[in-house]
């Protein structure tokens, strides 16, 4: 007896429906439904799983270690399907003089999860891009893969049901979109990848270094031009107000002539000339910050010179030059 095949997903309710039809309303109160299982259908020593004879007929629905049959359409649904459960289910109908056999066979798979494309092998030599995938799934029970450009324009040799693709792309083709499916026969996932993601962008991380660089280098220019102006003018202006060291100390030469008229009166000091040579140090004053600032801006304040005799100090007579204000 030829059992037609039932797929179902594990871990939820399969329905098997043994009947394309509805039952008979007029059968006679002789009916007897069973339905038995078994690992094959060349077992003779069957499980039984319902039974249901003439006094249970009008009852709808039957629950019986994890079963539920339905009468109203000769169905007996699995309410959690497990491994145990792939199997060949039996169904016998027994009237008051006929009997019908009806089977079922039943196979469970685990549904596909949402595949992941893996980049195996990237190379990238004379304009071309080559590239080995990887289709992948965690879950799935006899996952068969297809893959499939988006375009249409670049056929694909894969082989049969591998989860494996090698592509060797040129710049016309760097920048498709491949589509792996995973399926089973009871689900199927698909995954996209885009080959510009690794083909394309494969130059531009070089360029972009350059473009980097050369801007790196144009604002640095730009931000220190500024800065060495500012230093070179602060520098100019620090020259030209601090004197040269040769101008620090200086030597003045004065002649002051002593007061009274002369005398003819003839004495030891006559042979003496009647001016007296002083020799004054100039020294650069000392100047404090407040007077470094001249009108809210640096700028240049002339000190007054002190000169210095070494013995006396004395009053400058008529058509003498007094060259400054002379201190003990």
């Amino acid at each position: 007896m030829t059992c037609p095949k039932i797929l179902g997903a594990l871990g939820r309710s399969v329905l098997l429906p043994f009947t394309s039809g509805e039952m008979n309303n007029s059968m006679n109160k002789s009916k007897h439904i069973l339905v038995t299982v078994a690992r094959s259908p060349e077992e003779t020593t069957k499980t039984k799983i319902v039974s249901i004879r003439q006094q249970e007929v009008d009852i709808h629905n039957f629950v019986e270690n994890g079963y539920k049959f339905h009468l109203e359409n000769l169905s007996l649904e699995i309410l959690e399907s497990r491994k145990e459960h792939k199997s060949w289910f039996f169904m016998t109908q027994e009237e008051n003089v006929s009997v019908q056999n009806f089977c079922l066979q039943l196979e469970l798979y685990e549904p596909v999860s949402i595949p992941e494309i893996k980049v195996l092998n990237h190379t990238q030599e004379n304009g071309n891009c080559s590239l080995t995938l990887a289709c992948l799934v965690e879950k799935g029970d006899q996952v068969t893969y297809s893959w499939r450009e988006v375009a249409g324009t670049h056929p694909l040799n894969p082989a049969n049901g591998s989860h494996l693709l090698h592509l060797t792309l040129g710049p016309q083709h760097a920048d498709n979109t491949y589509v792996c499916t995973a399926s089973n026969p009871i689900s199927n996932h698909s995954q996209t990848f885009h080959a510009g993601h690794r083909c394309m962008n494969s130059v531009t991380p070089q360029w972009g270094l350059y473009v980097g660089l050369v801007l790196g280098g144009i604002f640095g220019v730009v931000m220190i031009i500024p800065v060495v102006i500012l230093l070179l003018r602060r520098k100019g202006k620090t020259d030209h107000c601090q004197p040269t060291m040769e101008g620090k100390n200086r030597t003045i030469y004065a002649q002051v002539q002593k007061s009274g008229s002369i005398q003819k009166k003839v004495d030891p000091l006559s042979s003496q000339d009647p001016c007296t040579t002083i020799y004054v140090a100039a020294e650069e004053p000392v100047l404090d910050p407040a007077q470094r600032n001249f009108e809210g801006g640096e700028g240049c304040i002339l000190g007054r010179t002190e000169m210095k005799q070494g013995s006396k100090t004395e009053q400058a007579g008529p058509g003498s030059r007094q060259p400054g204000t002379l201190k003990p």
